[in-house]
This record gives C-alpha cells, sequence and structure tokens, in this order.
C-alpha cells in the first residue's frame, strides 16, 4: 500500500530515479494506493547522464502522474497464486495517460494488463 510521503522507485527509461508519492488520485477518500492506481509523485533524484548525448525529459523537483505497477505488500491474482515484489515501483505517465518512457526494465504482474495498461504491459521485459 502507497500512502503520501512514501519513496518510491522509477522503473522506466523516462530519467528519474526516485520519487516521492504526493497524493493518491481517483480513490474516493482512501488514502492509500495498490498495483494499477494512479499517484501524483514529486522526482527526488535524476539518473546521471552519461554524455551530453542523451537528453532528459524531466528535472528534479518536478510534479509528474505515475501509474504504480509494484508493491512489496503480498497479494493474490486471479489463479490465487500470491505475488510480492522486493520494493515499491512506478511507471511515470503524462496527463493523457500515455506512458512517458520508451522502456519499463522490471516484472510487472499480469494484473495490470487488465486495468486498462496495457501499453504498460507490452512495454515490459516480464510479465507474471
Amino acid at each position: 500500500m502507497i500512502r503520501a510521503q512514501s519513496l518510491l522507485k522509477v522503473v522506466d527509461n523516462s530519467g528519474a530515479k526516485l520519487v516521492k508519492c504526493i497524493k493518491v488520485k481517483k480513490k474516493g477518500g482512501k488514502a492509500h494506493a495498490n498495483v494499477g492506481d494512479i499517484v501524483l509523485v514529486s522526482v527526488q533524484s535524476l539518473r546521471p547522464r552519461y554524455g551530453r548525448r542523451i537528453r532528459l525529459k524531466m528535472n528534479k523537483s518536478e510534479v509528474h502522474n505515475a501509474v504504480i505497477v509494484q508493491t512489496c505488500r503480498f497479494f493474490r491474482n486471479k489463479a490465487g497464486v500470491g505475488i510480492s515484489f522486493e520494493s515499491n515501483s512506478v511507471a511515470l505517465i503524462t496527463h493523457q495517460q500515455k506512458p512517458l518512457g520508451t522502456r519499463i526494465s522490471a516484472i510487472l504482474p499480469s494484473r495490470l494488463r487488465g486495468l486498462k495498461w496495457a501499453k504498460l504491459a507490452a512495454m515490459a521485459k516480464k510479465i507474471i
């Protein structure tokens, strides 16, 4: 479960490395978010640039939307298999709910595909 002030790892290649959750969006008053929910995040640290060739899409302390793709909390999928990850991770998205990065370097749960995030699932390295 992700709450406000939680530090989250970014798993896409948008340029951010670590973000902080500011607010959980579209939950109807609930204060926590799970896999597939949208949160408002602030960029805390950036990935290092190797030379000037790489242009980052963001700066430090910018505010972006993000989708939670991994949580440490244990949950069961429809087949009854329990899944938990080792870190709380997000993928950054635009205001039109399109991915900001072009690759995702993490294993994603198949639950995301059913929650209208099929484009994120297609960019992932592996789906379980």
